[in-house]
């Protein structure tokens, strides 16, 4: 998991730090990592992929906390491999919406 922070820092000529919150939220990104996903999974995942993108929102279950978020595929799919006979394998990165 990631968090983003929003905070705006500027220097002033007296050497003083000085901060503030660019917004009142604080975006999340999470990635996950599959080994022996099946060949029928990941046509699932596929179909799914193609169907939104990263350009369109859905509701994730983050088996983590148990919460549900509105997020968005943060890259494309890429790099997922199938080990035959085991399946494929892989990971995919969220960013919150």
């Amino acid at each position: 998991m990631s968090v983003k922070d929003s905070t705006i820092t500027t220097e002033t000529d007296a050497n003083y730090k000085l901060t503030r919150p660019r917004t009142t939220r604080m975006r999340r990104t999470w990635m996950f990592a599959w080994k022996a996903v099946s060949a029928e999974d990941m046509k699932r995942l596929l179909n799914f992929f193609t169907k939104v993108g990263t350009f369109d929102s859905f509701i994730l279950r983050n088996w983590i906390d148990g919460r549900d978020y509105e997020v968005r595929f943060a890259e494309p799919l890429q790099d997922w491999q199938e080990d035959y006979p085991i399946g494929w394998y892989g990971s995919l990165k969220f960013e919150e919406v």
